[in-house]
C-alpha cells in the first residue's frame, strides 16, 4: 500500500504523485497579467506584457504615439500598422491609457495627474 505502478515497472509513493502533481499545476497556471499603459510603456514592456505583440509591433506603437501624441482608449490602437481587432481583443483586459506598467521594472503609474505650482514664474524674476 502506499505505492503506486506507473507504466508497468516504477513504482511511487502517493506523497511523490502529490508533490508531482502541486508542481505541475504551479507551473501550468498562468501568471496573471499586467495592466499595460500604452501612452508610457517602452517598446520592450509592450512587447513583454501584450500577447501578439513583437519587437517590430511594439516599436510601431511607440512610433505612432511619438508622431501622433497619446491614445485615448484602447482601440486606437488599431490605428497602428500590424495592430488590429484580435490584438486588442487578446489584451483587453490588461490595457490602460492612463495607469499601469511603463517599465519591465514593474514600476506603476497612477492616473496621470497634473502637477501645477502655487507660485506664477515670471520673465521678470531673474531679472535685478
Amino acid at each position: 500500500m502506499g505505492k503506486l505502478r506507473l507504466f508497468g515497472r516504477t513504482t511511487v509513493s502517493i506523497q511523490q504523485c502529490l508533490i508531482l502533481l502541486v508542481f505541475v499545476l504551479v507551473i501550468a497556471i498562468p501568471v496573471q497579467a499586467e495592466t499595460v499603459n500604452i501612452n508610457k510603456a517602452d517598446a520592450a514592456t509592450l512587447q513583454h506584457y501584450l500577447k501578439g505583440v513583437g519587437a517590430v509591433k511594439a516599436e510601431a506603437i511607440v512610433a505612432y504615439r511619438n508622431k501622433h501624441g497619446k491614445f485615448k482608449t484602447p482601440d486606437d490602437l488599431k490605428k497602428v500598422s500590424g495592430i488590429g481587432e484580435a490584438t486588442i481583443k487578446k489584451n483587453r483586459k490588461n490595457i490602460s491609457v492612463n495607469k499601469g506598467v511603463t517599465r519591465l521594472s514593474g514600476k506603476k503609474i497612477k492616473a496621470n495627474k497634473t502637477k501645477t505650482s502655487s507660485k506664477p514664474k515670471s520673465k521678470d524674476s531673474n531679472k535685478g
